[in-house]
Parts: C-alpha cells; sequence; structure tokens
C-alpha cells in the first residue's frame, strides 16, 4: 500500500465522511525529491485543501511516514491542459457540489452590486430630473 492511501486512512479517521468525500475522495499524490505533491481535479479543491487542510494532511504524512516532507499541491494535469485549451472554461471531472455553489454565491454577489449600482444611478438620474425643473421654475419665475 503507497503512503498517499495510508495518509488517506488516517485523515479520514479524523474527520467527517462528508468532508472527507468532498475534500479527499479524488485526490492523488507523489513523492519525488522529498516533495509530496498533491493532486486534485480542480483548483478551487486545491486551494480548499492547501488552506483548510496543510498541517492535518503534513502531520497525517509524517506519522504515516515517519518523516517530514515539504508539500506541494497541484491541479491533475490533464485539466491544465484543458485549461490552456479552453482559458474561459471550468473544467469539473467530479460532481462537486461546492465547487458550484462557490461559483454560484459569486455571481450573486457581482449580480447583486450591479443591481445596487443600477438603482444608484437611477436615483441619480430622479434627483436630476427634480433639480432641473426647479431650475426651470426659479427660472420662469426670475422672468
Amino acid at each position: 500500500m503507497d503512503i498517499w492511501k495510508k495518509v488517506l486512512e488516517k485523515i479520514s479517521s479524523q474527520i467527517s465522511k462528508p468532508s472527507f468525500n468532498t475534500w479527499f475522495k479524488n485526490t492523488s499524490a507523489e513523492l519525488e525529491d522529498d516533495v509530496f505533491t498533491i493532486y486534485s481535479s480542480n483548483a478551487f479543491t486545491i486551494d480548499w485543501l492547501e488552506t483548510n487542510y496543510s498541517t492535518l494532511i503534513t502531520d497525517a504524512i509524517k506519522e504515516v511516514a515517519g518523516e517530514d516532507y515539504s508539500i506541494r499541491f497541484e491541479v491533475t494535469e490533464e485539466n491544465e491542459k484543458l485549461a490552456s485549451i479552453f482559458p474561459n472554461t471550468y473544467f469539473e471531472s467530479s460532481q462537486n457540489d461546492t465547487d458550484s455553489i462557490s461559483r454560484l454565491e459569486r455571481k450573486i454577489d457581482r449580480l447583486e452590486q450591479k443591481i445596487q449600482q443600477l438603482i444608484d444611478v437611477k436615483r441619480l438620474d430622479e434627483r436630476a430630473e427634480q433639480l432641473e425643473e426647479r431650475i426651470s421654475k426659479l427660472e420662469e419665475q426670475v422672468k
């Protein structure tokens, strides 16, 4: 059994099954020149693993392998190749609801900001119209 499988077994006993399935199930790893590289199919998962699970992974590797290794996180080569061919396309090799939800939440935030900007512009337009009417009335009074 390779080191990564043992590391995954160790991690699976330390976190909830849904978390493990979401973040670790579709990962792979390789050890080369004292660097443990962890691969996943998409950048969001890689970022999440690096941000939230680096210490857990490092500790599990040390416990399983008996040595300290540097760790690195990378998107699998296959998806990098696809991304270079289709730069504005998001590739997802597994159905990961968390990725979809996060993307949708960011889109909703951007849309809400644009709507607020449109509302602000409309209010300014209405205020400008009111001021133009007042100016017209004042000009009529002066005549």
